[in-house]
């Protein structure tokens, strides 16, 4: 990954939004914590993250596993993509362009080497974005930029995010930043 932008620290009242969000179904304060920190975008320790969206990145968010989709009802990374497509950015989204192929589980109370252990192949490129004789990505939004805004709600130990991204290098993205809600 090139870089890594987040809006918050995982604590306090952001940490019981996001759980909120998360395990209650108050989906819609993922929305709001996206907002109030896009707020932010104009400081200066965000000045790389401004450089990467003026490349016009497609939105990414990290897929869940269909089993947790279907407990969940929602994905809170796919809620925060869509959320930065209706923003001024304009930022184009593209679900379903990753797949969680294998169940991890939830990381939460997990050690930093068990979640690196338990990312390690969980992700693929879903088959039909890929051409049928390579690895590399077609038909998507994505062949217009070659750059992705990799999103997700928290970064505990980066293992998710990191392995999404080396999927997505892989299949020929050339630029991958990661934002997310708080760290």
């Amino acid at each position: 990954m090139e870089g890594l932008s987040c809006f918050w620290a995982h604590e306090g009242i952001s940490r019981k939004l996001i759980s909120e969000a998360k395990y209650r179904y108050y989906y819609d304060y993922l929305g709001e914590l996206l907002v109030n920190g896009l707020s932010f975008l104009d400081r200066p320790e965000f000045a790389k993250l401004r450089e990467f969206l003026g490349t016009r990145p497609v939105v990414v968010g990290v897929p869940l596993h269909p089993r947790r989709l279907r407990e969940r009802g929602f994905n809170q990374a796919e809620v925060i993509a869509r959320q930065l497509s209706k923003s001024d950015l304009r930022l184009e989204v593209e679900t379903g362009l990753l797949k969680r192929i294998r169940d991890t589980g939830k990381q939460v109370g997990r050690t930093r080497e068990k979640r690196l252990e338990t990312m390690k192949g969980a992700f693929v490129v879903n088959s039909k974005f890929k051409h049928k004789n390579s690895n590399q990505i077609q038909n998507s939004k994505f062949q217009l930029t070659k750059n992705v805004l990799l999103v997700d709600d928290v970064w505990t130990t980066g293992a998710t995010l990191s392995e999404c991204a080396k999927v997505l290098k892989q299949a020929g993205v050339k630029s991958v930043w990661g934002l997310v809600l708080a760290r």
